[in-house]
């Protein structure tokens, strides 16, 4: 009877180790899901591969009308030169 009493409290023991484990692991568990959800809201905010497509594309069409616009001023400047003499 005195050596199942001792089995019995050795179970016990085993059982609030393994549950304080438990218990740790979920705290540990519910820390990787928030900081999980806080990556994915940061990343939902970033701009895409797309947008860096677009930019690049944008670029290319800014310069080119500088260049477009650049040509025209210096046609314009020679026409009023060639008009004043």
């Amino acid at each position: 009877m005195y050596e199942l009493v001792l089995k019995m409290n050795a179970v016990q023991r085993r059982l609030i180790k393994k549950t304080e484990t438990l218990i740790a692991k979920e705290v540990e568990m519910r820390d990787i899901e928030r900081i999980n959800s806080e990556l994915k809201k940061q990343l939902t905010r970033r701009p895409g591969p797309d947008v860096g497509e677009k930019l690049n594309r944008f670029r290319g069409t800014v310069t080119a009308r500088n260049r477009q616009i650049k040509a025209s001023h210096t046609r314009n400047s020679s026409r009023d030169e060639n008009a004043r003499t």
